[in-house]
């Protein structure tokens, strides 16, 4: 690993119970996921959770720890500033920690470039993490990235339970930009799909979820996107 300094720099945390989103009245979606990855090449990892000995803290119910990545493990951001999205089961543990890397070419660890220590409420949510707009925060294009979430017992206990995505910033082109440009709010999830945008198809939807969780057409595009073929998240369809 590199032995540059890593950057500690602090991070817009957003985390929500989903029972307790509050629902409000909204244009149709359309409900039909066209997730499509393109040549996105996959990477190693687990986007499940994987746990280490010890540590007298766990996890209750399906499905455990996720980060929300395709099953290639690798998605791709139209922002250098992308939101990630991960879901965290009922569990007895104390925090979290949310660690980004740059990767070298071989798929090591070059050096850990943004960290935070965050506070978890015990119940089932979906969270996510906002890389925040600073020059020093933005992504590089076609740099690849992991990051990785893991719950703790303790703030001294490095035990715990993981798990990992890999992240790569790609501007979008012209024409992708002219369709979001002309598209409601509530259509440019499925613009960023079907253009292979995971993250930012992701963050529109949830965004959708927030505002109107009750919706049967929104619930079913995030029904559609997690059962996908190239997602495979179905314990996530439901939630």
């Amino acid at each position: 690993m590199s032995k540059k300094s890593s950057h500690r720099l602090p991070l817009i945390v957003k985390s929500f119970a989903i029972a307790s989103m509050i629902g409000l009245c909204l244009p149709a979606l359309p409900s039909d996921a066209r997730f499509n990855p393109g040549g996105t090449v996959g990477k190693p990892g687990n986007r499940r959770g994987l746990a280490t000995r010890g540590g007298g803290c766990k996890v209750s119910g399906e499905p455990t720890l996720t980060a929300l990545v395709p099953k290639n493990n690798m998605g791709l951001s139209a922002s250098a500033t992308p939101t990630l999205h991960w879901f965290i089961p009922q569990n007895t543990y104390k925090f979290m920690t949310f660690s980004l890397y740059v990767m070298d070419a071989e798929d090591n660890p070059q050096d850990l470039i943004y960290t935070s220590r965050l506070e978890v409420s015990g119940q089932p949510e979906l969270a996510s993490v906002t890389i925040p707009e600073q020059d020093t925060a933005a992504l590089e294009p076609g740099v690849n990235y992991r990051w990785v979430v893991k719950l703790h017992c303790s703030e001294t206990s490095r035990r715990g339970l993981s798990a990992m995505g890999w992240l790569n910033y790609i501007p979008p082109s012209p024409e992708v930009m002219n369709q979001l440009a002309s598209a409601p709010p509530e259509d440019q999830y499925n613009i960023y799909a079907e253009a292979g945008y995971w993250y930012d198809a992701v963050r529109e939807l949830v965004a959708q979820k927030r505002i109107n969780p009750q919706s049967p057409t929104v619930k079913q595009a995030w029904k559609a996107l997690m059962e996908s073929e190239h997602v495979q998240l179905s314990q996530l369809a439901t939630q």
